[in-house]
């Protein structure tokens, strides 16, 4: 199981908020956030006023600045929200996935993975769509927070050869090549989704994975 600590996760300042209400301030920005980079990704950045980005989100202007202190604090909390994501997503792999022998932990990791990052195209799109014009802090967080799922993969391949349930294979490549297969569902799946729903992608990347790792047993019998 990975375990992750607070010296791995680099965060950007703080947004100004009037609440004192913690939950419901992370409830409204995960809103903003979801909203936002779907509206920006389709309009850009510097096309829409805070007021339409209010009225996206059912909310009144006042009520918008409520939880922001500017247009600018959109832009940081779409940054933040890359580590909230792959925290949210280490932790239902922990949840559902205890005690699982490698292969299922794997299978189901990715299909949960997966569900995270169909919810939230917009958002990995805008994101991959900005980093260039981020600050090197700024893409170290986004960076940070891929490894952190790169790392969970490896550690679950590795510990799969050491119980002699998968064959000895390169574990970091293989855990890479599947965050990269994940987001190929964000930045591709106006093709995609032509050919597969997200669970039939999942399904069929997971047996060429199984097959690829596999010692005694195929992907066709583990479905």
């Amino acid at each position: 199981m990975l375990v992750t600590t607070e010296r791995s996760v680099c965060r950007m300042r703080k947004v100004r908020t009037f609440s004192r209400d913690t939950e419901l301030v992370k409830q409204r920005r995960n809103h903003i956030v979801k909203v936002a980079t779907g509206l920006i990704a389709r309009r850009g950045y510097n096309n829409i006023s805070t007021r339409e980005l209010a009225a996206a989100l059912g909310m009144s202007t006042g009520g918008l600045y409520h939880y922001i202190g500017s247009k600018q604090d959109i832009l940081y909390l779409i940054i933040n929200f890359t580590s909230d994501l792959t925290g949210q997503a280490l932790g239902r792999f922990d949840q559902r996935m205890l005690n699982e022998a490698p292969s299922r932990q794997l299978r189901q990791s990715i299909e949960v993975y997966l569900d995270i990052v169909d919810s939230y195209r917009d958002f990995h799109n805008f994101v991959n769509h900005i980093m260039l014009s981020l600050t090197v802090s700024e893409r170290r967080i986004v960076y940070q927070a891929e490894s952190r799922v790169v790392e969970y993969f490896e550690k679950l391949i590795l510990r799969g050869i050491d119980q002699g349930e998968f064959v000895d294979s390169d574990a970091r490549l293989l855990a890479h090549n599947i965050v990269a297969m994940a987001n190929a569902w964000a930045n591709r799946g106006w093709y995609l989704k032509k050919y597969y729903t997200i669970e039939s992608y999942a399904r069929e990347q997971i047996k060429l994975l199984l097959i690829q790792l596999e010692k005694t047993k195929t992907a066709e019998i583990i479905y």
